[in-house]
């Protein structure tokens, strides 16, 4: 399963084979990596180079390290989102890519929603409406930012589709920071609040076109505040 390293950047050598060998499946959630020397033999490499791989692949969330070995992670859908969050942090993509891909995500999310969502899914969505009420009311920035990040957590889980969960974690700490810049600007909270009751109403009476156009028109919405932020 392994081979030996020949690129000059070992450390990365040794990620992308392991990483590879996992998104192949050749390498599954729960399985056991081989002890240190092993591997050591099997990459050709030393130990410095090997810890640094380990290290990095373990802050991504591949793998789990303990006293009983390296396994690799049974909660591997955070290698998938941590995944795209380093490509966000770390190349050069514009805010106008991210609202791109809010849109088109959450829109289908929300269409999902108005398709599956439950009672349960109803009520919490709700919730977190009636906390925006409260925030709005307090002039708490907070409290507002945080039941708004909830309102779109809520109508994801409602899509009951575990790959567009995913991407839209993928995005939310994105999400949070302009969140964050636009609610300092006059008028964004009401008017976000309104959106969200609209789509709200939307997703309850099952009403799939309305939710996906309401939705769209809502992340524009917010873009536009978050150019004037």
């Amino acid at each position: 399963m392994m081979e030996p390293i020949k690129r000059l950047n070992v450390g990365d050598s040794i990620i992308n084979q392991i990483k590879d060998l996992f998104l192949d499946g050749k390498l599954k959630p729960g399985d056991k990596l081989p002890p240190e020397r092993e591997l050591m033999e099997m990459f050709e490499v030393g130990r410095t180079s090997l810890r640094e791989a380990l290290k990095v692949l373990e802050a991504q969330g591949l793998i789990v390290r303990s006293q009983r070995g390296t396994f690799i992670s049974t909660n591997f859908n955070d290698f998938y989102t941590d995944s795209l969050i380093y490509q966000f942090y770390f190349s050069e993509v514009e805010w106008q890519d991210i609202f791109e891909a809010r849109r088109f995500i959450e829109k289908e999310l929300a269409g999902m929603a108005a398709q599956r969502a439950t009672p349960a899914d109803l009520a919490e969505m709700q919730q977190t409406i009636e906390d925006m009420k409260a925030a709005i009311a307090e002039n708490n920035y907070a409290l507002y930012i945080s039941s708004n990040m909830q309102f779109h957590e809520k109508i994801a889980a409602a899509s009951y589709n575990q790959v567009m969960v995913d991407l839209y974690n993928s995005i939310s700490s994105l999400v949070l920071r302009a969140q964050k810049k636009a609610a300092a600007v006059p008028g964004v909270m009401n008017e976000s609040l309104q959106f969200h009751q609209n789509i709200y109403r939307a997703i309850e009476q099952k009403d799939v076109e309305k939710a996906r156009g309401l939705m769209e028109n809502h992340i524009e919405s917010v873009h536009g505040f978050f150019k004037k932020a």
